[in-house]
């Protein structure tokens, strides 16, 4: 791309949308319009901008296939009354593909994973794919293109919503999240506000060994329960079921190490030089030790969950890699958990380093825990709580945690070859 002296870009390499037209240049007033509508948004987040009497959503399909997608591309719905709302899923503003090519150009590391590396070839034969350029992604309409932005949005085959009022309101979000639930009644096809995946720097790359030629067969076997967890979480698209099943792999051997736990107890009991089989009271404290065992089972349907994830950490976790891996990952995370609490589920810092190990387990015990209950328990009225798709980038932050606490025990499971 030059730079003419007016400001104006020029396309090295034309694109040719069909026989007849072609784009060939970016002029600087479509650059300052695209960065004044930007700069101008009352409210903004990674997903969405929102003025006085409109906002646009990017949408991430609820499916495999992008069903929601192609049903709704280019449709436009129309409210009735004095006041009218309008909506529209299809491909983004010239505003929107600006934003989202300043996310690659924030973080290079999208670019080099496969499926980024699949987005910028898509974008870098704009000029050479007549045949993509002309039809849509799903090969209903044809292309229509007046700008670089335009082809780039195409290109880009994100879908987003936009909303226009004619009077200004503040509930944008709250209507965006109405025509989702709205659609998905009638149809079966459902969509939530958000990025796509493929626009997140997928920083776990950093620390997996990633090229063919570095893989090696594995040497251990493991787990198939445990692995079919972890595959659930890797594959997950939505931090909730992501963190849920990784803490299924801890979850596994709850009941395993509450029972040991208990027989240890009960082995160390009659096991002290002070104890005596000829005393009542001795007995008695034996008996104590199982009914409150049992009462714990009893009035939690189960065992002492936080109590199990404890004894769970102390059998299969290292602290220390523990703490190198989320390094490896995001050198900001140990001190983030150790200062900070996650607000969304009540859950209290954390510290990996610098502390007591013993006090160490259970901090980390405890936060998994609470992180955990406010995931699958949403009364009316309790505090604090998940939100869904809201309180989805905390919930982010506490999944690396989860993660490599899980597979340290999927690894220490592991059987030799």
């Amino acid at each position: 791309m030059n730079e003419e002296e007016n400001g104006d870009f020029t396309l090295r390499d034309p694109i040719r949308l069909d026989d007849e037209r072609t784009i060939n240049r970016v002029t600087q007033s479509e650059i300052t319009e695209i960065t004044d509508r930007l700069n101008s948004a009352r409210l903004r987040s990674e997903s969405y901008f929102q003025w006085s009497t409109e906002a646009e959503f990017a949408l991430v399909s609820l499916d495999s296939i992008g069903a929601f997608d192609r049903y709704f591309d280019d449709k436009e719905f129309i409210g009735q009354g004095d006041n009218p709302v309008t909506f529209k899923v299809g491909k983004p503003s010239r505003e929107f593909s600006a934003y989202l090519l300043c996310i690659f150009a924030k973080n290079p590391l999208l670019l080099r994973a496969p499926r980024h590396r699949m987005l910028l070839n898509r974008i870098r034969s704009l000029g050479n794919e007549r045949a993509h350029l002309g039809t849509s992604r799903n090969n209903r309409r044809s292309f229509e293109a007046e700008s670089l932005f335009d082809a780039i949005g195409e290109s880009l085959r994100v879908t987003t919503l936009r909303i226009n009022s004619t009077k200004a309101r503040a509930d944008f979000e709250k209507l965006a999240n109405s025509f989702l639930f709205h659609a998905a009644y009638n149809t079966d096809m459902a969509a939530r506000i958000g990025l796509d995946p493929v626009f997140r720097a997928q920083a776990i790359q950093r620390v997996r060994r990633t090229q063919f030629d570095a893989l090696e067969a594995p040497r251990k076997t493991y787990e198939t329960d445990l692995v079919h967890h972890y595959l659930m979480g890797v594959a997950a698209e939505i931090p909730l079921l992501e963190y849920l099943a990784y803490y299924h792999i801890a979850e596994h051997y709850f009941v395993e190490v509450f029972n040991e736990d208990l027989v240890n107890q009960v082995r160390s009991s009659i096991t002290d030089p002070s104890f005596s089989t000829r005393r009542d009271k001795d007995i008695q404290s034996i008996i104590r030790i199982v009914n409150k065992a049992q009462r714990q089972v009893k009035d939690e349907g189960g065992v002492n969950e936080q109590r199990s994830l404890r004894l769970v950490l102390d059998r299969f976790v290292n602290l220390d890699r523990l703490a190198t891996d989320l390094d490896a990952y995001d050198a900001s995370l140990v001190s983030y958990y150790a200062t900070s609490d996650a607000p969304f589920a009540g859950a209290s810092k954390a510290a990996i380093r610098g502390a007591d190990e013993e006090a160490a387990r259970n901090a980390i015990a405890k936060r998994i825990y609470k992180v955990r209950n406010a995931l699958v328990h949403a009364k009316e009225g309790e505090l604090p709580k998940y939100a869904p798709f809201a309180h989805d980038d905390e919930l982010a932050r506490e999944i690396p945690l989860m993660r490599f606490t899980a597979e340290q025990i999927v690894i220490a499971q592991g059987k030799a070859l």
